[in-house]
């Protein structure tokens, strides 16, 4: 009898906010897009640097004190609590080793989404207050990201389009599509949760990325976007009762879009699929790889260089040292050593685990294959950034090791989103 109080006490909670709890959680996102959208803009060195980056400082001064106002120091095991203090305390190791009161190196800590300070921090946000309210929230912030990606994308048609080997070109597509565009995966991965309109402008906006990532050859990206499919047709496969007949023509489907796609990499005279080509036989990993592994000394690789670490690599025109490297789970290497890397998949690993065996909705489902999402493409992309995609990372976390929101049912939760 206590122990289902318990239960509906819990549950309780996770409906009941107040209305200072709600206005801190809307200043945190709209702190956090402020930030996100201008870093994003800035990405294109096309704009007025001051304004976008007052926006962005303005971003930081309204998310950082409400994330530190809406934290919770609660936790669902002392496993989940062990793993993050040690996964904190040594992003803070990183953080120091690299931390310097010089002005520029200021400026990129604060400034820079992908390579500055905030990203070490990111694991926090799996303490904010686990309430529904939260997760609503974050469906119309992907859903905002994802139409100012539309947006953006419209005003730099442009470089987006640009069929050479365009750095300023390149580096658009993989901000733009990183920052705002691939979040709303999330969206297609509980979209039973959502209306049709609000899944056909995620569907849009992914169909978009895929687009651009075609003309660009973004390789990394095409894995990113074109392997969620995989991940979406697992949720829906779960939940048809047509499971046979859905696979048959699926297989189908993706056999069709097979053919299509070596009929048009064969044949077509297309610029753009003549680089898709180019690009497709282009190995331009190994040897950055090769230098990197050659640089790192014993300790280096079980403690990394810090924050600020770099390595020998001469391939580059604006000097001899790197301070990042595509493949990502050799960049947290880089950083923070095999110690980083081995408490991320500390924490990461069990949460993939209980959201996928031991739950009974599809949220925590969703939430374990994102993080399983974001897993995969360490090895293709840089993805361990300040981001929504990362911060969706940990929200899942959150989810995924709490019993209350594993055990929810499914139809309730369908009936909260969707009310």
């Amino acid at each position: 009898m206590a122990t289902a109080v318990n239960i509906r006490n819990k549950v309780k909670n996770l409906l009941v906010y107040d209305r200072e709890e709600l206005i801190t959680l809307n200043l945190f996102w709209i702190g956090f897009l402020l930030y996100t959208l201008s870093a994003t803009i800035v990405s294109t060195r096309q704009i007025n640097y001051i304004l976008f980056q007052s926006i962005q400082l303005l971003g930081v001064l309204l998310f950082l004190p409400a994330i530190v106002r809406l934290i919770r120091f609660e936790f669902s095991s002392q496993y989940q609590k062990n793993v993050f203090f040690l996964l904190s305390f040594w992003s803070l190791v990183i953080f120091l080793r690299g931390f310097s009161l010089d002005k520029e190196a200021l400026k990129l800590m604060i400034l820079n989404p992908w390579f500055g300070a905030f990203l070490y921090f990111v694991p926090w946000v799996m303490l904010l207050p686990q309430k529904l309210i939260l997760y609503k929230k974050v469906f119309s912030v992907i859903v905002v990201s994802g139409i100012f990606y539309a947006i953006f994308s419209f005003f730099f048609l442009s470089d987006l389009m640009e069929p050479e080997k365009n750095v300023l070109s390149r580096d658009i597509v993989e901000y733009f599509s990183k920052n705002l565009a691939v979040p709303v995966i999330f969206i297609l991965l509980t979209y039973v949760y959502h209306t049709p309109k609000r899944n056909l402008i995620a569907a849009g906006v992914l169909a978009l990325c895929i687009f651009f990532a075609l003309v660009r050859a973004r390789r990394g990206l095409l894995f990113l976007t074109v392997g969620s499919v995989f991940f979406i047709f697992i949720i829906y496969w779960i939940n048809t009762k047509y499971k046979i007949l859905t696979f048959i023509f699926s297989a189908g489907f993706v056999i069709f879009l097979g053919s299509v796609a070596v009929y048009l990499f064969m044949y077509s005279d297309s610029e753009y699929i003549s680089f898709l080509q180019q690009r497709g036989t282009e190995d331009t990993r190994a040897g950055i790889e090769r230098y990197f592994y050659s640089d790192m000394e014993g300790l280096d690789w079980l403690v990394g260089r810090g924050m600020a670490g770099v390595y020998y690599s001469p391939t580059m025109a604006e000097g001899n040292y790197r301070g990042t490297i595509e493949t990502d789970y050799l960049n947290m290497v880089l950083k923070g050593g095999l110690i980083q890397l081995a408490l991320l998949l500390m924490m990461l690993l069990p949460a993939v685990y209980k959201g996928l065996f031991q739950s009974k909705n599809n949220l925590s489902k969703a939430a374990a294959l994102w993080i399983l999402l974001w897993l995969v493409n360490t090895h293709p992309s840089t993805i361990q950034v300040f981001s929504l995609f990362y911060v969706l990372v940990w929200i899942s976390v959150g989810i995924c090791y709490s019993n209350t929101i594993r055990n929810l049912s499914e139809r309730g939760l369908v009936a909260y989103f969707k009310s």
